[in-house]
């Protein structure tokens, strides 16, 4: 570095009133380093800054934006794609809707290799991959998993790389708690990439939320030989940190505290900061009482040996489905005086969490607030606090309150009346499910989900995109939904397939409506769809064949008569806890309007630096709901946003097919472009023949035939 560059930052240090003190001879390195202009990460960067510091695209220049070149896949029938592309060497590796990982040349879109997995492997939701570069002689890989399967493949040619584990295979179930016989019932693949520590390539997974499930632990596998390198329990083994916080057959009975959202990595510091979900079974916890150490949690792990630092748990003993499903950002802001290396994490709750890198203390405080703990379900204890920061403010509306629907018409609000006074419903953030039903908000959606947060490392900015509407969530026991143990296939999609599509098949905010369309299927489409999954939807090949046939005439002919008489635990299907739940149902009335005033989806800035939300504006325009009136209605989300040093953040997410940038400065909406299809998936940025480029994963769009694909934008045709 010169003499007059370090001059600048020692001025520019001064004027902020930062002790030069705060600033490490690296962090200066890396404020003037020039960048390289590609995309070699998922959500950008190690830390998941998801911030391009290309800045050629910016508010003035925005509404110019072209497309330069499209590819849209050559299969149809394909599911839906959330895939962050990874731009390395003028490589772009994307993941199309027919199950197939591709090469594209970055600044055409012109294929230049193809890898298809196992196509017996079942489907899963796949976001991203994991690139290797290649050291002492070795070639770049690409590491991906699909289905239950590790995958290796040649960055250069797409071949697969034959000195990783079995000829660049290795079982992911390697290290888990998943005996053999059990495979079919308990299904274990990843959502999202892993990151890479020296030779090391570390993954979380994602098990299942209902029983039987597996503890979804954090592992290491060597990057060149596939060999498990460590392993780190997120339900402890008797004689670990934690082991008493569940009962002594916890490792046995239950499962989940699984990473499926993402992690980061401080690459200097060698810590992994990942985040966990909820313990299986989600809502119901009398069989795994206690705080339930390590579900809910932030840990930092040593990335070298997978040792705990340190952890902070965000929900005690998690009764709502209350995943850390956002990769947390490693930021560096200024706090106290100073600059401070932190992390932070956005929450379904609405909540961010901003903690010390290296300590774990808060930066700002946290309170231990006292919870509702009465419980009707039988042997249930909840826990009597919750954790809730003081600052940031909440980033969504919490509980349901009367003031959030206050807007609503009349005959709504006479509606909600009485919809709560006939069903006795709760309405509390932390009530406990019941066999009545509560209103939750946030749903178990988020909040902030999946595509968590961008951050700007220039201002101590991060933003947010928050799904705001309240879920109905109601308990129900499983031995209820038949009689004198004979199943229907009624029945068995109540138990299997109405939490996403509803008990009348007309779906949910998480699934689709299937009431119709799956009566024109083959049988034999149908139960291949069962037995495989479909993006979100898991697979369900567990399912004894009489079940499965039961199944399919319901969906096919809506035959109920069609019964299965059994005895064991295949009378109730998977189950093994005595209660399912409602589904994924928004509060709406009969008209399937939110009963909650708008917006229902935002995007929110919160200046990290004091804590303070700066801006928050509606995400999304529900065409139907503003044919009745509503505007600005904003939307259900899933996916997120990236922001630039060209002072805007690009986001699409939302089911209206938009693809939109927003001024960081003040929330405008400076540039709006509609899509074939939605997009709910994160965009990358990056620098091709000196022209700076936008990438967003499209899914295919049923109604018109697209068959889904990846979209490129710049300002130069």
């Amino acid at each position: 570095m010169s003499l007059s560059a370090k001059s600048i930052v020692i001025t520019l240090c001064i004027l902020a009133g930062i002790g030069l003190s705060a600033y490490l001879f690296s962090d200066i390195v890396k404020v003037l380093r020039p960048e390289s202009g590609q995309w070699t990460h998922y959500g950008y960067d190690a830390s998941n800054s998801k911030f391009s510091p290309l800045d050629k695209i910016n508010a003035g220049n925005v509404n110019q934006l072209k497309q330069v070149w499209h590819l849209e896949d050559s299969t149809a029938g394909g599911s839906g794609i959330f895939f962050n592309p990874l731009i390395v060497g003028g490589k772009m590796i994307v993941f199309m809707p027919s199950k197939v990982l591709k090469a594209l040349d970055a600044a055409t879109g012109r294929v230049i290799w193809s890898f298809k997995p196992d196509s017996t492997e079942i489907n899963n939701w796949t976001k991203g991959a994991t690139y290797v570069p290649g050291t002492n002689g070795r070639q770049d890989a690409i590491l991906f998993v699909f289905g239950s399967t590790l995958y290796s493949v040649n960055a250069e040619n797409g071949t697969l790389m034959e000195a990783f584990g079995e000829g660049g295979k290795v079982d992911f179930y390697t290290g888990l708690s998943v005996d053999p016989a059990m495979r079919k019932r308990v299904h274990v693949t990843s959502n999202a990439p892993g990151v890479i520590y020296k030779d090391l390539f570390i993954v979380g997974c994602k098990v299942p939320d209902e029983l039987p499930s597996t503890s979804g632990d954090i592992r290491a596998f060597n990057v060149h030989t596939g060999k498990l390198e460590w392993i780190f329990h997120t339900i402890p083994k008797e004689g670990e940190y934690g082991y008493d916080t569940w009962p002594a057959t916890a490792r046995k009975k239950n499962g989940g505290a699984n990473c499926w959202g993402g992690m980061a990595l401080d690459e200097d510091r060698g810590i992994v900061y990942v985040p966990t979900a909820s313990p299986s079974f989600d809502f119901y916890g009398a069989d795994r009482e206690g705080q339930n150490l390590f579900a809910n949690c932030l840990l930092a792990l040593d990335a070298g040996t997978g040792k705990r630092l340190w952890h902070f748990q965000t929900t005690h003993h998690d009764l709502w489905d209350r995943d850390n499903g956002s990769p947390p950002n490693l930021v560096t802001i200024q706090h106290a005086g100073k600059m401070t290396d932190a992390v932070a994490l956005v929450t379904k709750m609405g909540y961010v969490f901003v903690f010390d890198r290296q300590t774990g203390q808060p930066l700002f405080p946290i309170e231990e607030v006292p919870v509702p703990t009465a419980s009707e379900m039988p042997g249930e204890k909840p826990w009597p606090t919750q954790p809730i920061p003081t600052k940031p403010a909440p980033f969504t509306r919490q509980s349901y309150k009367e003031e959030y629907y206050k807007g609503l018409s009349p005959e709504s609000k006479q509606y909600i009346k009485q919809r709560l006074e006939a069903g006795k419903f709760t309405t509390g953030v932390y009530v406990p499910p019941s066999l009545n039903g509560s209103v939750v908000v946030p749903a178990a959606h988020g909040g902030a989900n999946w595509g968590g947060a961008s951050f700007n490392p220039n201002t101590g900015i991060l933003f947010v995109n928050a799904t705001e509407l309240p879920w109905f969530l109601k308990l129900h026991k499983i031995s209820e939904l038949s009689a004198n143990n004979a199943l229907s296939g009624q029945h068995l999609f109540k138990i299997n397939c109405s939490n996403c599509h509803g008990a009348d098949k007309k779906g949910t905010s998480y699934g689709p409506d299937i009431a119709e369309k799956t009566k024109t299927y083959p049988a034999k489409q149908l139960e291949s769809i069962i037995k495989k999954g479909a993006e979100p939807m898991p697979s369900f090949q567990h399912l004894p064949q009489l079940q499965i046939d039961a199944i399919i005439a319901y969906l096919k002919d809506g035959r109920s008569d069609v019964k299965v008489v059994s005895s064991g635990e295949d009378a109730i299907s998977t189950s093994r806890e005595p209660y399912g739940f409602s589904g994924y149902n928004f509060f709406v009335d009969d008209n399937k309007v939110p009963l909650i005033d708008p917006p229902f989806g935002t995007l929110t800035a919160i200046d990290l630096n004091k804590g303070e939300i700066l801006w928050q504006v509606p995400l999304g325009e529900d065409e139907k709901l503003a044919a009745k009136g509503i505007k600005n209605s904003g939307m259900y989300n899933r996916g997120g946003g990236i922001a630039t040093a060209g002072g805007l953040v690009f986001i699409a997410a939302t089911g209206d097919k938009k693809f939109r940038a927003f001024e960081q400065a003040t929330g405008k909406m400076v540039w709006e472009k509609e899509l074939p299809g939605n997009a709910y998936s994160i965009p990358s940025s990056y620098l091709v023949n000196k022209a700076q480029c936008i990438t967003i994963a499209v899914s295919p769009n049923p109604s018109t035939g697209y068959k889904g694909g990846y979209i490129t934008f710049s300002l130069d045709k």
